[in-house]
């Protein structure tokens, strides 16, 4: 996968996880998979920045 393409997919899925916790969510998440999705959030970011730098 290219590094544009890649960074695009970590974009969207931040976005989507994001969504998940904002105000306007459909359903409440518990601690425990808030807590997950947070990490999963900051792996993806990590993952995000690496690719732009690259580019």
């Amino acid at each position: 996968m290219s590094q544009i393409a890649e960074a695009k997919t970590n974009a969207a899925e931040i976005l989507a996880g994001l969504r998940k916790l904002g105000p306007n969510r459909v359903v409440a998440l518990s601690t425990h998979k808030t807590k997950a999705l947070i990490a999963e959030l900051e792996l993806k970011t990590e993952a995000l920045i690496k690719a732009l730098d690259d580019a």
